[in-house]
């Protein structure tokens, strides 16, 4: 058995244990109650049946990782393109995000680089994201070089300096108009002497808000046919940087020396965060991980921090996030649609995590989609403050 594979098999428990504080709270009699909804996939009913199914639209998706030359792993990139074909979503991954999820067995995505380059890397990228990687490359400077240089120059905010390198000058930290080649030193840069990676990862990001500016409302669009599906790496981009893109980058955490024992440069992704994040960009790109139902979360605008707190204690009951729509209207009442009897008869068990709801009559079933939550300012006012 592989490393990664081992280290899979011991992510659900170590998940759990992850997310453990956000519903230390609530009953063991709301304990079993929730988990009776999650526990229930089983049987059918007319009303499902009867529904008309609606699919997530088409999201494909791209991993980019890059590495200083030397053997160590600088950055990796999720790429997730509109589902209207142009423009899209940079997701930039911490390279020290740990894989390992025990304390006793931490790697980071660096880790799993030095192993087996880009496929153990992408490999492990699969266990720490609930998506689906369409297409992934391992571009060298010159290649990278190629993708950016068509968008440059770029306005970047650089918050370190960047080492001198062949044939690049050393880069100070402040604002700066940056020609391809040196967001590429910046992206393969190593960290300074003693310092982590956590020391590098704003100058990371900066790179693609750069990037992201220039491109502006899209580039070279008309050498780009939306409605045709991108069939590689390099398609992929030229669709994603032919429209409007925005770009953020995921939070980690660190972890207390008992939790990271060898003392190496790794830290725990925020997951509740990568699932909000990729669930709002790319449904139809998600897998569910867990045994539980499938969720799809929807919420009016300026409840990230309630959703993100709903989305710990669902994963924590074995639940799967795999759409997440914040730009509902707003109304004080939680709604659940549950096109299936038997969930629905559950679901009134969860109350006790979610607060008081009504049932609403679906009108249609979402491909993939178990119970859909429209979460009522009610609730989510009391989230926030929890």
């Amino acid at each position: 058995m592989s490393a990664l594979s081992s280290q899979r098999r011991r992510r659900s428990l170590a998940m759990l244990a992850a997310t453990l504080s956000v519903v230390a709270a609530v009953p063991l009699l709301g304990y079993v109650g929730v988990r009776a909804i999650l526990d229930s996939r089983g049987g059918t009913d007319a009303l499902k049946n009867n529904l008309p199914v609606v699919a997530f639209p088409d999201t494909a998706t791209a991993a980019l990782i890059t590495s200083n030359g030397a053997g160590r792993l600088t950055s990796v990139t999720v790429f997730v393109l509109n589902p209207a074909g142009i423009g899209g979503s940079v997701i930039s991954v911490p390279v020290s995000a740990d894989f390992g999820f025990t304390d006793d067995n931490r790697m980071s995505l660096q880790d799993a680089y030095e192993q087996g380059g880009l496929t153990d890397t992408v490999d492990a990228l699969g266990s720490l994201l609930p998506l689906t990687i369409n297409f992934s490359a391992e571009l060298d400077p010159q290649q990278l070089d190629a993708v950016l240089a068509p968008y440059a120059p770029f306005p970047v905010q650089l918050t370190s300096t960047t080492a001198a390198t062949a044939g690049h000058d050393e880069i100070p930290a402040g604002l700066r108009s940056l020609d391809s080649g040196q967001a590429v030193q910046v992206l393969t840069s190593s960290p300074a002497e003693g310092q982590l990676e956590a020391s590098r990862r704003p100058n990371v990001e900066a790179i693609w808000v750069g990037v992201v500016s220039a491109v502006g409302t899209g580039h070279n669009s008309a050498d780009v046919i939306a409605e045709v599906a991108p069939v590689s790496f390099d398609d992929l981009a030229a669709h994603l940087f032919a429209g409007t893109t925005q770009t953020r980058g995921l939070t980690v955490q660190a972890l207390t020396p008992p939790q990271n024992p060898k003392n190496i440069d790794v830290e725990q992704l925020d997951r509740s965060e990568a699932v909000f994040v990729f669930a709002s960009v790319c449904p139809g790109a998600m897998s569910p991980t867990a045994d539980g139902p499938t969720f799809r979360l929807i919420a009016p605008p300026g409840f990230d921090a309630a959703v993100k707190r709903t989305i710990d204690k669902l994963l924590f009951f074995g639940g799967n996030i795999v759409s997440v729509d914040t730009t509902a209207a707003p109304q004080p009442g939680t709604v659940f649609y549950v096109p299936d009897d038997v969930l629905r008869v559950d679901a009134a068990s969860t109350n006790l995590i979610l607060g008081d709801f009504t049932f609403g009559t679906p009108t249609e079933r979402i491909d993939g989609v178990d119970i859909t939550v429209v979460l009522g300012t009610d609730y989510l006012s009391k989230a926030a403050l929890s």
